[in-house]
């Protein structure tokens, strides 16, 4: 019997002929003590400290980017928006001078040369000059039955009076009113077509006691307002009441006030203000008086340069003088509120 022993065999046959013996490796010095886990995890920290304080400084700086591209923006314009109010103003004061030295140039002429123009004359104590076809009295434009605008003038609403009106509007809300424009600038056009569909529907003589004709509507001047509501009730609302009180501590009028009718040739409409300044509107309302008594002149188309009477003027427009369904009678039966289209004269 041959025993089987390898204490002779070389070393080299030995290891080919046994399989190697796999040793039992100590893998317990790969693992982290808990100082080195804490280490490691103090370094992962401060990465993820520096990649959000990196990402909070690119979000800052791209605000402040935005922020700066909008102040350069918002600059641009403010300044294109100051240079166009400046022309605008600059212009006005031009024409402002030139309309002016004007009516400088026409005071200084004999007093025939307005006499030749055919246009009632103010009374004693006050003085008319036309300039471009426009009628100041005492340096205030009227316009009225009597004195009419060119076709052609257009200035549209006039910047003082819409100031004037702005600090107004708020002092009545500061008293927890609302007042706010119902009409305001009208052109000549817009005022025909507006005439025209009262005399149409309601004839001439009608059409002249609550509308304007075309040319003669205080609204193409751009100097008045009317606020609210432009029917007969607003004159018991607290803004009307309001309105009243107040509006000459702002340079307004009301332009057609009770009482006054047979003067001013207009129904009393408390929602129609007119500028004029603040020292002449405190003088006319607390003299309570109506423009055409404050600078002496009339309202009237039968003194107006043109005269044309109601019949000529409807024959012109092609409509009646009365209201063409017979609804308007001398006895007071008609009805005197406007309705929804109603305006006021203008």
């Amino acid at each position: 019997m041959i025993e089987n022993d390898n204490r002779n065999v070389p070393e080299e046959e030995r290891a080919v002929n046994e399989p190697e013996t796999l040793l039992d490796h100590d893998l317990s010095r790969f693992e982290l003590t808990p100082e080195e886990k804490a280490y490691e995890e103090m370094i992962r920290q401060r990465i993820r400290d520096r990649r959000r304080a990196s990402e909070r400084r690119r979000i800052k700086r791209n605000r402040t980017i935005a922020l700066v591209i909008v102040v350069v923006i918002v600059f641009i314009v403010c300044r294109g928006c100051y240079a166009s109010h400046r022309k605008k103003r600059d212009e006005r004061k031009a024409k402002t001078k030139t309309t002016e030295s004007r009516i400088e140039e026409v005071s200084s002429k004999p007093e025939e040369d307005t006499d030749s123009s055919g246009e009632e004359q103010p009374k004693i104590g006050h003085s008319i000059q036309n300039v471009d076809g426009l009628t100041y009295v005492d340096g205030i434009l009227i316009v009225n039955k009597t004195y009419s605008l060119p076709q052609d003038y257009a200035p549209g609403i006039s910047t003082a009076a819409q100031a004037a009106f702005d600090d107004m509007t708020a002092a009545a809300f500061n008293d927890g009113l609302y007042l706010y424009v119902n009409s305001g600038y009208r052109s000549y056009d817009e005022q025909y077509s507006l005439y025209y569909s009262y005399a149409q529907s309601r004839g001439v003589a009608e059409a002249d006691r609550v509308s304007s004709r075309p040319g003669h509507s205080e609204h193409q001047s751009g100097l008045c307002f009317d606020v609210n509501s432009t029917d007969f009730s607003f004159s018991d609302t607290a803004e009307a009441r309001w309105l009243a009180a107040h509006c000459a501590d702002y340079g307004f009028i009301i332009r057609f006030p009770k009482g006054k009718e047979a003067i001013t040739g207009y129904e009393y409409e408390s929602w129609h203000i007119r500028y004029v300044g603040v020292e002449i509107a405190k003088e006319i309302t607390s003299k309570g008086l109506c423009l055409e008594e404050y600078l002496g002149v009339t309202s009237s188309y039968d003194d107006a340069p043109d005269g044309i009477s109601q019949q000529q003027y409807a024959e012109q427009l092609g409509v009646t003088v009365d209201d063409p369904e017979g609804g308007s009678s001398d006895d007071g039966s008609e009805d005197n509120t406007y309705d929804e289209s109603y305006d006021s004269q203008g």
